[in-house]
């Protein structure tokens, strides 16, 4: 295992503040996409491999702590899938180039 700092610039202006939990690489094994452990800001997070450059996908702004949790592609790799344990919410996400996630 390598560790690495994760005080850096996230584009899409999130800030990743808590412990990585679920990891998913995507198809083409470019982007790693990665949720928060727990806290009031939870979303989703990608980081690009080869550089290293980390992305905000989506991340809530809550008056109380949750988790992101199941997150997972469609079979054609076009809608990105990532659930809200304790608000019992799930959402789909889909590229507006309308191509399918790396």
């Amino acid at each position: 295992y390598e560790t690495e700092t994760t005080g850096k610039k996230f584009y899409g202006e999130g800030d990743y503040g808590d412990q990585p939990d679920q990891n998913l690489f995507g198809p083409t094994r470019k982007y790693m996409y990665f949720t928060e452990d727990g806290g009031k800001n939870p979303g989703v997070f990608a980081r690009y491999g080869t550089d290293g450059t980390y992305f905000t996908m989506f991340q809530g702004d809550l008056d109380e702590e949750d988790e992101t949790v199941g997150i997972a592609l469609s079979p054609n790799h076009k809608i990105f899938y990532a659930g809200l344990q304790d608000h019992g919410m799930v959402y789909a996400f889909e590229r507006e180039d309308g191509e399918p996630f790396e």
